[in-house]
């Protein structure tokens, strides 16, 4: 960890805290999704979304739209029976539709089709996140351990039959109050996007249950660090036309976090703030 004074490090926390929040309430941000459409291999019709829409098991998408329904790709109309894709692993796409979006994307081994409006209710009645007082005592060095492992199965809040996969370059290990603990990361060390994605004992009462989300930094010899002040709530603690992973067993600590965004809708407790 850098050597900051306290101010320059709530400074730092509060400038973090305010990209997240104009990350999520973006025009076309998560709080914009409307709806969740399974695609199949059979033609289907959705309320409030032109066309008609399908996927083969390549995951090849099929629409059918007139030019009246005025939607378009990188400025081009489209009109007439339209293949787009493949979408495999977790690609997407996005098709423009006058002030909305139609957003196209490989799912659990499915291809979802998700509306995106930015007069969403979620988005539009958003009244912010709180977060925990930043504390330095959050900023944790744990030991990087190697241990490579492709497309990990974990689940995922789009439904109890649905997973996704994520490439594991190894686990962190580090302490809390003198309790060993460990965490599953994904990502890659030389692409720069480690996390991990994880739950704890603070969801009972304080934060999201389900699912929490903290960028990993590589800081070398063999040490990354984990500064869970900055630990975000994904998409799902939003709306319920998200599709946001869970942890993997072994990343449901049983400690308590309380560093990051807090459940939507509370407060830090009193003894806390």
């Amino acid at each position: 960890m850098s050597e900051t004074t306290p101010e320059e490090f709530a400074a730092a926390h509060a400038a973090w805290h305010a990209e997240v929040e104009a990350g999520r309430t973006a025009p076309f941000g998560p709080l914009s999704a409307v709806a969740l459409h399974w695609l199949t291999d059979e033609p289907q019709t959705f309320d409030a979304v032109p066309g008609s829409w399908s996927a083969d098991a390549q995951g090849l998408v099929t629409a059918t739209l007139s030019a009246a329904e005025g939607v378009t790709r990188d400025g081009r109309l489209l009109e007439g029976t339209i293949r787009l894709g493949p979408l495999t692993g977790l690609s997407g796409l996005v098709l423009d539709w006058g002030e909305r979006r139609i957003e196209l994307a490989a799912r659990s081994g499915h291809v979802i089709l998700r509306p995106r409006d930015p007069a969403s209710p979620d988005r539009v009645d958003y009244r912010g996140t709180a977060v925990f007082p930043p504390s330095e005592h959050w900023v944790i060095a744990a030991r990087f351990v190697p241990a490579p492992r492709a497309e990990v199965e974990i689940a995922s809040a789009a439904g109890a039959d649905k997973t996704q996969h994520y490439d594991s370059p190894g686990t962190a290990e580090f302490e809390i109050d003198g309790q060993p603990l460990s965490l599953t990361l994904f990502g890659s060390v030389d692409d720069g996007d480690l996390r991990a994605i994880f739950a704890d004992a603070s969801g009972a009462d304080l934060t999201f249950p389900s699912t929490r989300a903290v960028s990993v930094r590589s800081v070398g010899d063999g040490t990354v660090e984990i500064d869970f002040n900055r630990t975000a709530n994904l998409p799902c603690a939003y709306s319920a036309s998200a599709t946001c992973p869970f942890p993997p067993p072994e990343n449901r600590l049983p400690v308590r976090i309380e560093a990051g965004e807090l459940r939507p809708g509370l407060e830090p407790p009193a003894a806390a703030a």
